[in-house]
């Protein structure tokens, strides 16, 4: 549950136009976060506008970037912020002659409305940023902001007092209540508090309830039961959106590193052909960098076309470099070498790759058809013919790198 209770604003006693009681709550958060905030006069609409300006200083020069500022407060409904509530971003943002846009927000926005700042973000026409409920809440109660949430929410501070007293309850509960209890409670508070950070679906991803119960109970299998197996199957079984699971990660592993490696190596078995245990491998690689012996043990749990995604490229690239650059290694090289005075190997295309664990699950095995062309010279006079033969290559990947075991070519055709 939040802790903070968005809805005093709106039963705020002041007269100010509705929403302008978060407004002011922000402006004021900004001059705290040395944003520079400032307000437009009222338009004709008697709405104004706030905007923030950051200065950002790099290693050559400095910059001020100006943020158009929109606060949309739908505490009392809950309902979340719709792309038809915010209107054209980029009109805004032309209009006002801005750099940024910010959305802050009391509940949560819409998929459509993330979606779409998420991508003007991306494609670089502005940077977009939200602080929906969460992300504000989080700032609100970061440091010397609280005198905001005093301020502005006194019953929400009132409660949140109580809450900071949470490690003296627990000490006072120890001799209230029999030890065993005692024991339950503080390892659940425990599992869920980090740092000062309460751990939660909804506080993970507030985008979406269904993946946020998902969330929540693979973290009572994690956290309470310290069962990562079962906690892999709910992430990957259960009712949760692709940008969920992956956040779901990434918050655990900052929070909890240790049980979330125990948790991807449990997700990399699940095997559910729908993309989470492919992520879960390249999650727990780049974040926990295991030896190139424990990434092939845990390779060899992925299913087939995992492991195509995975190394496909990779091998294929490594394929067309060995047989181009040294030919002479292999069998094949003698049957093409053979069919003329002077042969030279012109390229090769695999395809059809299939990649596999090996049956003593030591390493990955592949095996790909092969399209090889080369030239063949038989004396000055006759100019040179090219010819493309079919062949398969296989090899294998270890812990030492990719090797190829061989290739063959069909030169059956070279005679008839």
């Amino acid at each position: 549950m939040p802790i903070l209770d968005f809805t005093e604003l709106s039963a705020s006693k002041s007269s100010s136009p509705a929403g302008e009681d978060l407004e002011a709550l922000v402006r004021e958060l900004g001059k705290l976060l040395g944003l520079n905030p400032e307000w437009s006069g009222r338009g004709a609409d008697q709405g104004r506008d706030l905007f923030f300006t950051e200065s950002r200083k790099g290693a050559i020069g400095s910059r001020s970037l100006r943020w158009l500022v929109s606060c949309k407060d739908f505490a009392r409904s809950g309902r979340s912020v719709s792309e038809a509530e915010v209107g054209s971003v980029s009109d805004k943002i032309a209009q006002h002659k801005a750099d940024a846009f910010l959305l802050v927000t009391t509940t949560t926005v819409s998929t459509g409305l993330k979606s779409l700042l998420d991508t003007l973000n991306e494609q670089g026409e502005m940077e977009t940023k939200i602080w929906d409920r969460h992300e504000l809440e989080h700032l609100l109660l970061n440091g010397s902001n609280v005198g905001l949430v005093k301020r502005f929410l006194p019953a929400s501070y009132t409660a949140y007092q109580r809450l900071s007293s949470l490690p003296q309850a627990l000490e006072s509960l120890r001799i209230l209540v029999p030890p065993a209890i005692y024991k339950k409670i503080q390892t659940v508070i425990e599992a869920y508090h980090v740092d000062d950070r309460w751990i939660s679906g909804e506080r993970i991803w507030p985008d979406d309830q269904a993946s946020s119960r998902t969330i929540d109970r693979a973290l009572a299998q994690l956290l309470e039961r310290n069962d990562p197996g079962q906690a892999a199957q709910e992430l990957a079984y259960g009712e949760i959106e692709f940008d969920a699971f992956e956040e779901a990660l990434k918050t655990l592993a900052a929070l909890k590193p240790v049980q979330t490696a125990q948790l991807c190596r449990e997700l990399i078995k699940v095997r559910n052909g729908e993309g989470p245990s492919l992520f879960a491998f390249r999650f727990y690689a780049e974040r926990y960098e295991p030896t190139n012996e424990e990434q092939i043990q845990l390779a060899v749990e992925l299913a087939a076309e995992d492991l195509v995604e995975l190394y496909g490229e990779e091998i294929r690239a490594f394929i067309e470099e060995e047989l181009t650059t040294s030919p002479e290694k292999y069998r094949a090289w003698g049957d093409l070498d053979s069919l003329s005075s002077q042969t030279r190997l012109e390229g090769v295309h695999p395809y059809d790759l299939s990649v596999r664990p090996s049956e003593d699950r030591t390493k990955i095995d592949f095996l790909a058809s092969l399209e090889t062309s080369v030239e063949l010279s038989y004396d000055k006079e006759t100019a040179p013919t090219s010819m493309s033969f079919r062949g398969e290559v296989q090899g294998y990947i270890d812990p030492y790198g990719i090797c190829i075991i061989d290739f063959t070519v069909d030169t059956q055709s070279f005679y008839e």
